[in-house]
């Protein structure tokens, strides 16, 4: 999660920045109820958008807003309650549960898990420990629980947040840049492997209400 701010909304980043020289935004629809989203993809929180594309699969909806200035990415973050960017409130609104994908500081590898929809949230974190990684409740600084937080303006209206630390991110590619993110490691595949699981056994559960 980066701390510098710059644009309070989308409304105002557009005023200045262009989409395909600062930032680029990538959408799909699909049947299910669940949009896996990345508003702070590409260079802003690197590893993000490339995680939210391969857990939407086949089967889920997705959403990537990505930073794609050569430096600088960190100005284009805009914080999840304020989030408004057209395409994403769309696919938001059309889906029941929201699953935002970030990336948080610190070496440690780890996940913290926060969100309204506690049931889904308990259900990441257990499949997330079953395969091996080390996933909490997340603290107050991750907790995503602002009824304005993009994660929980889905139809149910309570979703889930991913924050993924850097530590445990940059174990997911050969590089951290953008050419080296085009290279997954096992450990990627590993964490996208539990994370869809997580949301496919939910859906069959008929997701927790």
């Amino acid at each position: 999660m980066t701390t510098n701010r710059h644009y309070k909304n989308f409304t105002e980043l557009s005023k200045s920045e262009r989409e395909g020289i600062s930032y680029q935004i990538s959408v799909k629809k699909r049947r299910s109820g669940f949009a896996i989203i990345a508003p702070h993809g590409g260079g802003i929180e690197p590893g993000t958008s490339e995680i939210t594309k391969a857990i939407s699969g086949t089967e889920f909806s997705y959403y990537t807003f990505e930073g794609i200035r050569q430096k600088g990415n960190e100005l284009l973050h805009i914080t999840s309650t304020l989030f408004n960017e057209p395409k994403c409130l769309q696919l938001v609104n059309d889906s029941e549960i929201v699953v935002a994908i970030h990336g948080c500081e610190g070496d440690e590898k780890v996940i913290y898990v926060g969100g309204l929809h506690e049931e889904l949230k308990t259900h990441l974190i257990n499949t997330l420990i079953k395969t091996g990684f080390d996933a909490r409740v997340a603290d107050v600084n991750y907790a995503g629980t602002q009824l304005q937080n993009i994660c929980n303006r889905g139809q149910f209206g309570r979703g889930v947040q991913l924050e993924v630390s850097e530590g445990l991110r940059r174990t997911m590619f050969k590089g951290f840049d953008r050419q080296g993110r085009k290279v997954t490691t096992d450990v990627f595949r590993k964490f996208v492997f539990s994370v869809r699981n997580g949301l496919i056994s939910a859906d069959n559960r008929k997701k927790p209400t």
